[in-house]
């Protein structure tokens, strides 16, 4: 808790550092004082899961806890939000104050071409994720490419809860179209001759050299925002992996499922149901399911159903509905037990806390590892993370041009090759056998965990080939595997051992340059091959942990440009 706090004041920090200067329209401004008794001024702008968020006169955002309010001031909040215009079910007719301003102003990038966004078959975004960088830098393509996943990712594990827009800076049309198409740009973008009239936006759009990513919300509160100088400095890399788990984090905390939101969603609804049905009658709200999809699926639950009858206190008695057909006879009793703990609000009749009954089911839905792996990544961004200092990596294998599939989309101004990310396919790709192509290892017969290397050993490859291990360090998760060597149509591995503190689930979110994979204890646990720039948490692999020593065996197969890859590791609490 102290460490998320640190965090959430360094935010702090930081969006006032990156908004100082600019003077936002004068909002309606009130005193309010949590339970702890600290007072500070605000106008709240929405409810978004747990928190209040509030727009200062500065124009920065705050969020608090619901809990930290009295039942009085929570009826202040919903009093002051009532008297605005609640989320539209289409974007295209947005009522919060940033959304409202897009429709007619955005494109999208459609068969490498920029058209006019069609709004009306999605609905208004809680929060936007705005970019806002130059084709002329190495800063704009830089920012743009690392969030191509991250924001694709979001969209499957969230979806409907966040869009992104690219706001242009310091460069013409063309320039504006380019970098958006040659990108393959998977948010909006913004029209760059209408950017100007999209006035809650403006302010984050840089002057100077630079690119920002901002998380604002609806009304254009800004939750976290990052400033990238230098797209070749380590610091300003990690500041952006530190932006993507702050909207990671943000976005599992207001998620419905997240149990640690439902006491802060109880408090401030019991203060303003009444209120809000004071001249009218609703049934119970039921807040959470502590039901989990996997869980169920391991005991062979297909689908829960029951009638839940609430009491004028919240309190639930749960009549199970569903046969042995969809919840095995032994497992009625206990399931009964967990749907009487399920956090449910009281029917309300002309504001008077009321008995009602609640019909309640909860489908099981099919197994899908990839979901379920990248939804617990965004949510493990306090998961205790795996520090891993030094690699030895044995390179450069050579391999013949004729066994890549190189696909080029763009290049910055400096030159830098922008390259799609392309599967080539899932089979063998080699053209011919050879020892060091993709689909074959040296070790093949020994297997991945007879790799076991110190530094300085010589390491015999073929009949031709004879390399040395060598040490390298990890700058904050990057290994540079290109360093003083020859770079083009080359494979090399990276070996590492590390501790475990217990037999454990982990995550490793991994970006190579170019195609990868992995052995964790001599398993294959990873096979891709692709055209691609190392890119933060490009993919997230599921692994299997021993207690004590791991080994990890990396495998980097690389066309032409860079060469590396870029990684961390998270360990189930």
């Amino acid at each position: 808790m102290e460490s998320r706090h640190r965090r959430i004041t360094l935010l702090a920090a930081v969006c006032a550092i990156l908004f100082a200067g600019w003077s936002p329209v004068q909002a309606k401004v009130s005193v309010w004082t949590d339970v702890q008794g600290t007072t500070f001024k605000g106008e709240p702008t929405e409810i978004l899961g747990p928190f209040a968020v509030f727009r200062t006169s500065s124009g920065s955002g705050r969020r608090v806890l619901l809990r930290g309010f009295s039942a009085e001031d929570c009826r202040r909040i919903y009093a002051e939000l009532a008297a605005g215009k609640p989320r539209a079910e289409r974007f295209a007719e947005a009522t919060g104050a940033t959304t409202h301003d897009l429709p007619g102003k955005v494109l999208r990038v459609e068969n490498r071409e920029l058209v006019p966004a069609d709004l009306s078959g999605e609905p208004e975004p809680e929060l936007l994720l705005v970019l806002a960088g130059s084709h002329n830098s190495g800063e704009g393509w830089f920012i743009v490419s690392n969030f191509h996943e991250f924001y694709r990712r979001m969209q499957r594990v969230y979806p409907g809860r966040m869009s992104g827009l690219f706001l242009g800076a310091r460069h013409d049309p063309s320039q504006h179209r380019n970098i958006a198409t040659q990108s393959g740009m998977p948010w909006l973008v913004a029209d760059l001759v209408r950017q100007g009239s999209i006035s809650t936006l403006r302010r984050f759009v840089p002057n100077a050299e630079g690119a920002n990513v901002v998380l604002v919300t609806r009304q254009g509160v800004p939750l976290a925002a990052a400033s990238i100088a230098d797209a070749k400095s380590a610091t300003d890399a990690k500041a952006m992996r530190d932006f993507m788990d702050q909207v990671a984090e943000f976005l599992w905390l207001i998620d419905p499922d997240n149990l640690a939101g439902w006491t802060d969603r109880l408090h401030y609804l019991r203060a303003t149901r009444p209120l809000e049905f004071a001249s009218a009658s609703t049934g119970p709200l039921l807040i959470g399911t502590p039901l989990r999809a996997d869980v169920l699926r391991k005991y062979g639950v297909r689908r829960v159903s029951a009638r839940l009858a609430v009491t004028a206190e919240g309190k639930v008695t749960p009549t199970l509905l569903s046969g042995p057909e969809d919840v095995p006879a032994d497992l009625a009793g206990p399931i009964r037990d967990i749907l009487a703990q399920l956090a449910v609000l009281p029917a309300i009749d002309h504001g008077r806390p009321v008995a009602g009954e609640l019909d309640y089911v909860f489908e099981v839905p099919p197994a899908d590892p990839v979901r379920e792996a990248e939804r617990t990544w965004l949510a493990s961004t306090s998961y205790p993370a795996v520090t891993i200092p030094e690699w030895l990596v044995l390179r450069p294998i050579k391999v013949s041009e004729q066994d890549f599939d190189s696909t080029i989309i763009g290049e910055t101004p400096d030159g830098t090759v922008i390259l799609n990310s392309l599967e080539v396919n899932t089979g063998k790709i080699s053209r011919r056998a050879q020892m060091s192509a993709f689909n074959t290892d040296w070790f093949a017969e020994a297997g991945a965990d007879s790799v076991r290397p110190r530094e300085g050993d010589r390491q015999r490859i073929d009949e031709e080939t004879t390399l040395t291990w060598e040490k390298v360090r990890s700058v904050d998760g990057f290994v540079n595997m290109q360093s003083g060597i020859g770079k083009d149509y080359v494979v090399g591995y990276a070996w590492t051992e590390f501790e475990s503190p217990r037999a454990t689930e982990a995550w490793l979110g991994l970006g190579s340059d170019d195609g990868v994979k992995i052995w964790l204890n001599g398993e294959l646990v990873h096979d891709k091959w692709i055209r691609r720039p190392s890119r933060v948490d490009d993919d997230v692999v599921p692994l299997k942990l021993r207690q004590g020593p791991n080994r990890m065996l990396i495998k980097i197969q690389n066309a032409t440009i860079d060469w590396s890859f870029l990684y961390r590791l998270r360990l189930k609490p």
